[in-house]
């Protein structure tokens, strides 16, 4: 598997080298008035994304064209907070957008008992606090946004509700430090990002960081239109979490019924409406849509998570009222290391203030020496699509409907959204393997879903066909294939 991760990799650092240096990052003051100075904007003709380093170094911006796909907090903007760790727990300053934890949750917090426990809010220093940011350019010319957090002390204390007094750890035990490097290119909708965790403590640490987009789950503010939000997780029945379950979902009926009743309306058990609409696990989980596909829709009257390992090691998000996608692309799920709950992925969806689906990337678990560190690279792309569920995703785009051949009408059809401009091109294999044919079917780019219908001749000679797009300096990227 870590071959397919080089793999990706050399893929990225050759389109590099062919794409024309451009400079694409820009620092604003008050960047679309959020009272932030200093705001770091990387911007090409598909996309945006805004870094704010006094909000935690959160991307708080990733557009495909107007469209946006995270969810941001209006009452926190131009705030910044010191990383003290005496925070109670109605004080998670949650700016939105993407950012990070670490992980295990379940050890990062001292209780009264002098045990590690949980804290909620998470760990401010790394979570919350502002992050240094700076700009780097490589050989090639291009930029990237750099950031870097300080040092996060753990365990952190708690707040004793009885005694009305923190619990301060007698000892720390572990220094983590978090770094980010984040690139787009040119032309297009790909973001390249790579996750650093240091140690910087003198004891060995067993630590990763889950990465989380909050991405937002209405059309207006005065409406609750979640079916319209979606997330789809890919999965095979021979990955299994730790218990033998092919995933979890954290909701109980007990505990959505306290959800809605204390935080949207009183509810009534002797009201068999309430009770049919409220006392479940929650009616958003749309189970298998697809073979191996995963689709989980966003719900106002909910709050829970949903774990399950990522088989292609991908999410999505999409809106689907203007049919955009967002995924991520992460390093492939390896059985032989250790996750955070035995998962690679989670979906999340929260009811906190206006509410947001919220996609979750987690790392390995590493054993770490004093000063080791470990790199995490992840891709993030975005594409106009025509429809869902989204049935695959690889480095060139999106598919929604996969190449197929009617024999009716000797046509080759499909539907896929694209992260590159360039042209789409079918590559015609007779069968020997050799390439006889190659036909340039038309431009596509990020902004426009590509719809792909093709009538073929001598079909009966043909073995193989690969869809690609070309991009402008040569490189080719497969979209899909087909074997006849």
């Amino acid at each position: 598997m870590r071959n397919i991760v080089i793999l990706v990799l050399a893929i990225v650092m050759s389109s590099c080298e062919l794409e024309k240096p451009i400079q694409t990052i820009s620092i604003v003051n008050n960047y679309k008035n959020w009272q932030w100075d200093s705001v770091f904007v990387a911007k090409n003709k598909y996309i945006s994304l805004a870094v704010v380093p006094q909000a935690a170094g959160r991307v708080l911006e990733y557009n495909l064209g107007d469209v946006p796909s995270l969810w941001l907090n209006p009452d926190l903007f131009g705030k910044s907070f010191a990383s003290s760790e005496e925070v109670k727990t109605d004080e998670w300053r949650n700016f939105g957008g993407y950012r990070l934890v670490p992980i295990p949750v379940d050890n990062c917090a001292i209780g009264a008992d002098g045990k590690k426990t949980k804290r909620w809010p998470p760990p401010v220093t790394i979570g919350d606090s502002p992050y240094k940011v700076k700009l780097s350019t490589d050989k090639n010319g291009h930029q990237s946004i750099d950031v870097e957090s300080g040092i996060q002390e753990l365990p952190v204390p708690t707040f004793d509700t009885k005694s009305q007094k923190f619990i301060y750890p007698e000892v720390i035990d572990e220094r983590l430090q978090y770094k980010r490097s984040l690139r787009i290119e040119t032309a297009s909708s790909l973001v390249f990002i790579k996750h650093t965790l240091m140690n910087r403590g003198n004891k060995t640490v067993k630590r990763g960081i889950m990465t989380t987009s909050q991405h937002i789950s209405r059309s207006q503010p005065e409406l609750e239109d979640g079916e319209n939000f979606r997330a789809y997780i890919p999965f095979d029945e021979g990955l299994k979490m730790p218990d033998g379950e092919q995933y979890h979902i954290n909701v109980t009926p007990e505990s959505r019924w306290r959800y809605v009743d204390r935080n949207r309306m009183p509810l009534n058990k002797n009201n068999p409406e309430h009770v049919k609409k409220y006392y479940n696990h929650g009616t958003n989980w749309n189970g298998e849509v697809a073979p191996g596909i995963f689709e989980i829709q966003y719900d106002y009257y909910l709050m829970g998570g949903f774990h399950m390992i990522s088989s292609k090691n991908w999410l999505c998000y999409v809106n689907r009222t203007n049919n955009t996608a967002f995924v991520k692309i992460m390093e492939p799920f390896d059985p032989s290391l250790d996750y955070d709950f035995g998962v690679n992925a989670a979906i999340y969806n929260s009811g906190m203030v206006t509410g947001y689906l919220e996609t979750e990337v987690k790392t390995p678990i590493h054993t770490l020496l004093p000063g080791e560190s470990f790199d995490y690279e992840e891709m993030q792309g975005a594409a106009k699509i025509v429809s869902t569920p989204i049935l695959d995703v690889n480095r060139t785009g999106i598919i929604t409907k996969k190449l197929n051949f009617d024999r009716v009408t000797t046509s080759l059809n499909g539907e896929y959204g694209v992260f590159n401009e360039g042209v789409a091109v079918l590559q015609l294999f007779d069968k020997s393997g050799e390439i006889v044919k190659k036909i340039e079917l038309e431009k596509v780019n990020p902004l426009k879903a590509f719809i792909f219908n093709c009538s073929l001749e001598d079909e009966a000679r043909l073995s193989e066909c690969q869809l690609l797009i070309k991009g402008d300096y040569g490189e080719e990227y497969l979209l899909d294939s087909f074997t006849f």
